[in-house]
Order: C-alpha cells, then sequence, then structure tokens
C-alpha cells in the first residue's frame, strides 16, 4: 500500500516532464481549429552590450547583465509568445528568436526576428516605448527586403514596398496608413545606375499632393532606401548638415502628378533636382554647390526669380552662418553663436533691422539707422 503514492509522484513528475518537452495547444473556433506544437526552448542568454543592442559579451546571470549600462537577453521563444500585431508573418517554418535590450535595468526596445532553419532572416521587427514606435522589415525567399511598415510616435503607419531586380534595387513605393484601414499611396522612387552599377539619378512620382514645410526636417528629399542594404547607408547618400529646403526657399508645395528628378555626383552627393508638372515643363530647380560633405550653397530658380542660401561652419561641422539673397541681392543674414542666433535683415545692401533669438525665442528686435 506504501508504494502507490511514490509511484503517483513518478507519474505525475513524468507528465510535467513531458509537458517541457513538448507543448500542443487546439484552439475550436466556429470555422476552424488551429493547432499549435513546438519543441524544448533553450534558456536565454545574458550579454554586456552597449546603446545599440550588440552582443559584446556574454555573462552568467542576469543579475551580472543588468549591473552594465546596456545589456541584452537573446531568447528562443514561442510563438504564442510573440505580439498580434507579427501573427501575419508568422508561418510554422519560422523560428522566432527575440532580443530584449536594457539601460540600466530599464527595458527600452524589444527585437523580434523571424528565421528559416538556415538562420537567414525572414522577418525584423524592432519597437521601443512599450511597442509604440519602431519598425517591421519583411524579406522574401530571395532575402531581399520587400516591405518596411514604420510606426510612428503621433500614432502614424507608414510602408515601404521595395521592387529588385538583377539585386539592384530599382522602385520604392512609399504609403501612409489612413481611416478606413487602407494604405494611401503618396510617392514612388525610381533608380538608375551607370554602368559601374554606381547610382546615377533617382526620380520621384507624386501621387498626392504635398507641402513641404521648410521649418522643420522634412522627409520629401530623402531618396527612400531599405535600411539594411548597402544603399540605405549614409555613404551613399551624403547626409548634409543643412535642410536641402532652406527657409528662405518659403513652403514649397508640390502638386499630385508632378515627378522630381534628383541627380547625384560618383560620392552619392545631391547636386541637382529638377521639379517636373504633370505637363512635364519645369516648375523649379534647385542647385548645390558642395565642400567636402558639407552644402556651402544651395540655389533655387522659378522662373524669373533666383533664391540662394550659402552657409559657413565651425571646425566642429556646425551651420554659423546663413546669407540669404534674393536675385543677387542681400536680403538676410543670420549667425549662430551657441544658443543665440542674431538675424539681420537688409534692404538696398544695408541692414535695416537686427533681432535676437535664444532657442528659437526672439527676445529683442533692433531698427537699425543708418
Amino acid at each position: 500500500m506504501r508504494k502507490k503514492p511514490a509511484l503517483l509522484i513518478i507519474v505525475i513528475s513524468f507528465v510535467l516532464f513531458a509537458g517541457i518537452i513538448a507543448f500542443t495547444q487546439v484552439v475550436d473556433s466556429e470555422n476552424e481549429t488551429i493547432e499549435y506544437s513546438f519543441d524544448i526552448i533553450s534558456d536565454p542568454r545574458w550579454f554586456k552590450s552597449n546603446a545599440g543592442g550588440m552582443v559584446l559579451e556574454e555573462v552568467q546571470s542576469q543579475f551580472i547583465a543588468l549591473r552594465s549600462e546596456y545589456a541584452l537577453v537573446i531568447d528562443n521563444v514561442h510563438f504564442i509568445e510573440m505580439p498580434e500585431y507579427l501573427t501575419s508573418y508568422y508561418t510554422e517554418d519560422f523560428l522566432i528568436e527575440k532580443r530584449t535590450l536594457f539601460k540600466n535595468a530599464k527595458e527600452i526596445r524589444v527585437q523580434w526576428i523571424f528565421r528559416e532553419k538556415n538562420g537567414n532572416t525572414r522577418v525584423n521587427a524592432v519597437f521601443f516605448e512599450n511597442d509604440i514606435k519602431g519598425f517591421i522589415e519583411v524579406f522574401d525567399q530571395d532575402y531581399f527586403l520587400i516591405y518596411e511598415y514604420r510606426f510612428l510616435d503621433d500614432g502614424g503607419i507608414n510602408k515601404i514596398e521595395y521592387e529588385f531586380n538583377n539585386n539592384l534595387l530599382i522602385s520604392a513605393v512609399f504609403s501612409e496608413w489612413e481611416d478606413g484601414d487602407n494604405y494611401i499611396k503618396k510617392y514612388a522612387d525610381y533608380f538608375r545606375y551607370n554602368r559601374t552599377l554606381s547610382l546615377r539619378s533617382a526620380e520621384r512620382i507624386f501621387y498626392s499632393d504635398v507641402q513641404i514645410q521648410t521649418d522643420k526636417e522634412n522627409e520629401i528629399a530623402r531618396i527612400t532606401f531599405p535600411r539594411n542594404i548597402e544603399a540605405a547607408k549614409e555613404n551613399l547618400f551624403i547626409s548634409e548638415r543643412v535642410n536641402l529646403y532652406p527657409e528662405f526657399f518659403g513652403i514649397i508645395f508640390i502638386e499630385s502628378d508632378s515627378r522630381m528628378v534628383f541627380e547625384t555626383d560618383d560620392r552619392g552627393r545631391i547636386l541637382r533636382q529638377i521639379l517636373y508638372n504633370n505637363e512635364d515643363k519645369i516648375i523649379w530647380t534647385i542647385n548645390n554647390t558642395w565642400e567636402n560633405n558639407r552644402i556651402i550653397s544651395t540655389v533655387k530658380t522659378e522662373g524669373d526669380i533666383v533664391l540662394s542660401a550659402e552657409y559657413k561652419y565651425n571646425n566642429a561641422g556646425e551651420v554659423i552662418s546663413e546669407a540669404n539673397y534674393k536675385n543677387g541681392a542681400l536680403e538676410r543674414i543670420i549667425r549662430i553663436e551657441g544658443n543665440y542666433s542674431i538675424e539681420e535683415l537688409y534692404m538696398n545692401n544695408t541692414a535695416v533691422m537686427r533681432a535676437v533669438w535664444e532657442d528659437g525665442r526672439k527676445i529683442s528686435e533692433t531698427r537699425i539707422r543708418n
């Protein structure tokens, strides 16, 4: 009689152990039955890391890792643990890897990677701030990026569809999520290459009207490349330290069915932009003059009006002055000194007004008597 409790304990232990090795869950609904099944999952691995989430050094425990400023844990997880917004990209052939980055022991980023059994990535998703901001990348069977979804701070969602031909990116279509559960096309980029396969020019076709706000950083002049191929790196399109559309150019409005052509040099620097209307007539052109990796002047020509902005930089590459001209006549100079900006307005090449700005707020305005 005393052997029965011992036998019962053995049976229970075996059942629990079998539940760890394999797990099956059946979900019955009105129209379908879905069966989930997976094998044993390995223990999480902890690493010292950096702000970029790189694997620097594996450590023995979570406690040791979280004592570093940045810590990373890599875990192979079951598909039922992934968030709902990723379920549509998952198939039973994928293995799921979850990477969680911590800063000062606080979770700041989660990355989900769906891999094939050969280790190649088919889906890569990164999210910050409680899954509010981030991106999802979807790759085809040849491991080319075909869809990229960007989730913005304000709740907006953008989608970019990429098309490749002979291993070269030939187009990227940019869409925005709008009410009605639809993505609305905004513009498409088409790329042309020279015989050495370096980028020669890009053409942007607009599907809807666009108003460019020149008083803040804008996206309209940025060529749409995927982030994970060579073309996405900054050595292709050099990032200038000034806005391609200076505030002096005013608000730029582009109508639908227009197209913009970007001409580049062999270093990927944008030398010229030409905006055409739907009748293929030139509306305006913008020409950039470069010195090393910085724009020193940009000129917009629209009919008989020629607007230009000239820039000077300090040794750190920061803009310290901007001079604006209209049809060759000086109209404004802005000098930047730390948190202060000194703006002078000119008439007939003579200063008539001076304003001082601190952190973007005007603190004084003086009329200059001559």
